[in-house]
């Protein structure tokens, strides 16, 4: 790669020192080759855009290519990923024999999320009815009902798009007599009292669900697992902040539980200093 982007820029007459922001590393979304946000930076680029995505998208040996950019701060968490080579975003990535099919360009995906997909994986749920809050594309849900065998998943989700990819996976992955897809707002849409386990996979924080949570619990408990960003210096206090306020919301719901964290995973780093942590919280009688 380097060795055809410095002769492109040889012959148009722009600074070599531009080599400087090619990339090291890329991640492969079934078969687009996803560039980092951080590479061709400056605008001089814009100056050899198609020809330079045609080498590049060569010299990677792919028909597609794409630059990643920050997911969307919305509250549907759309993806802001720009195609570069290729005009269509639809994507099917498979991962732990799971197929996971989407538009790249309007849904996120996270790669650094893989180690905690394979731990819901590796539960046993074979008769648990369980809530995700928010279901996105099927992260969790897929390995849930795929893997984990869950009796039955209620995937909340309000983003258009990623409901849309939502029910294509469930039937692609022939689990769709066992998960009943809610649109709209988890507050409103949530089941009350059902459910073994609930999942709360939102970041930078879950929080504004953990009472929707709590309801969505069979009276008798189950398992919440909490996701949030969390400084590397304040990982036990937010511990203790996650039991604090589920207690006191399951107190305010009239729920007489023992809680407690049985376990905190660290998934992966979200930014320096700022870890992905998810807190499996037990609620029992």
């Amino acid at each position: 790669m380097k060795e055809s982007i410095a002769n492109l820029l040889s012959q148009r007459g722009l600074p070599l020192q531009l080599l400087e922001q090619l990339p090291s590393r890329w991640e492969r979304l079934g078969d687009i080759v996803v560039l980092p946000m951080t590479c061709f930076k400056d605008p001089l680029w814009d100056s050899v855009g198609a020809e330079l995505w045609s080498l590049v998208a060569k010299s990677l040996g792919t028909n597609r290519l794409a630059r990643q950019g920050r997911i969307s701060p919305s509250g549907t968490r759309d993806s802001t990923l720009e195609m570069l080579v290729g005009d269509d975003g639809w994507v099917n990535h498979r991962e732990n024999g799971i197929l996971y099919s989407f538009d790249a360009t309007k849904c996120m995906f996270s790669w650094g999320n893989l180690s905690e997909k394979l731990r819901m994986a590796r539960l046993d749920c074979k008769d648990e009815v369980i809530v995700d809050l928010f279901a996105g594309i099927g992260y969790f849900v897929l390995p849930f009902l795929v893997r984990a065998n869950a009796k039955l998943v209620y995937a909340c989700e309000w983003n258009p798009m990623a409901i849309e990819a939502l029910r294509h996976n469930i039937q692609a992955n022939l689990v769709a007599d066992r998960c009943v897809v809610l649109e709209g707002d988890n507050r409103i849409t949530a089941p009350k009292g059902v459910a073994h386990r609930v999942c709360l996979g939102l970041l930078p924080t879950s929080e504004g669900s953990w009472v929707t949570a709590v309801r969505a619990l069979r009276e008798e408990g189950g398992v919440l697992h909490i996701h949030g960003n969390v400084k590397d210096s304040e990982e036990a206090s937010w511990k203790q902040h996650v039991l604090q306020s589920i207690h006191a919301m399951a107190r305010a719901e009239g729920r007489v539980w023992e809680i407690s964290v049985e376990h905190v995973e660290r998934v992966k780093w979200y930014a320096p200093r700022i870890c992905h942590l998810v807190a499996d919280v037990r609620c029992s009688m």
